[in-house]
């Protein structure tokens, strides 16, 4: 294989996180197919359909360990695909930044270097300013060492149809503060109403504080949650949750990331079944 097919190869493999790991068994690139068929069983099988989904290190740490690996070995042809997944996993864009300045000390100047002309392009790809990379180096003030949301601040919005059914209410959005990846909002849903199914590339976390709902994963019975549950979705597990169609419900919803994928609606029929769970 040329160089030039080699890196045509790496960088497909790794491209688009979200089908990486809501497809795991079409991940190797068609070359690889052809070339050794053996190695693209162990890419689709083993590293994406096992190794990446395993539960002992979260998606965000396996994303620092990887891009890490590939900086410092010199692998920067994988590392759009693997930058794109580290953001969608809850990776900050300052933290990339950070990341190359550290591995500059420990891993080799010239080969931390090499990834920023990578690391740039795919973060202006997504929209980060060089503004956004300048950020604090020590706490300077009060809300930097604690910051509160109060009830009833900032908008109330609805939430858009294409991704949910009846009425819903998004209040109190939050974003992640330093150090952490973690985001969310409140949330109401007026009774009946639902999202569609949707995957969490870091997984949720729902914290039921009125009412009552549903919650079901793509394998399983709908589960009932009322006000005090704490519902854990899985990262990549298709799910939904919403309103029972009596009482209306409002949770905390908790993410890591922005790796969030919208799926189809969940049917009139589908809720109907959840309705009849004992």
């Amino acid at each position: 294989m040329s160089p030039l097919a080699a890196v045509t190869v790496a960088t497909a493999l790794i491209a688009a996180p979200a089908i990486a790991q809501e497809q795991p068994a079409r991940v190797a690139p068609e070359d690889m197919r052809w070339v050794t068929p053996a190695l693209a069983g162990y890419t689709d099988e083993v590293l994406f359909g096992e190794v990446w989904r395993r539960r002992d290190l979260s998606p965000r740490d396996r994303s620092l360990v990887t891009v890490s690996a590939l900086i410092a070995g010199g692998h920067v042809a994988q590392l759009p695909g693997h930058l794109n997944r580290a953001l969608d996993n809850g990776v900050k864009p300052i933290e990339i930044g950070a990341l190359i300045t550290h591995l500059a000390f420990y891993a080799g100047w010239p080969d931390a270097v090499s990834a920023l002309g990578v690391a740039r392009q795919v973060l202006e790809s997504r929209g980060i300013t060089a503004a956004e990379m300048q950020g604090p180096t020590a706490l300077e003030t009060k809300d930097d060492i604690l910051r509160i949301v109060r009830r009833g601040s900032g908008p109330v919005t609805r939430g858009p149809a294409d991704n949910f059914t009846g009425t819903v209410q998004v209040s109190a959005r939050f974003g992640p503060a330093e150090g952490s990846g973690i985001s969310g909002a409140t949330v109401r849903f007026a009774p009946g109403a639902r999202t569609a199914w949707h995957r969490h590339a870091s997984g949720q976390t729902l914290i039921v504080t009125e009412g009552c709902g549903w919650t079901q994963h793509e394998n399983g019975p709908a589960e009932r949650i009322c006000a005090g549950d704490v519902a854990t979705i899985a990262p990549g597990q298709k799910h939904w949750h919403g309103a029972t169609a009596n009482s209306a419900m409002t949770h905390v919803a908790l993410s890591e990331g922005s790796g969030v994928a919208w799926l189809e609606h969940v049917s009139d029929a589908e809720y109907a079944l959840a309705r009849a769970e004992p």
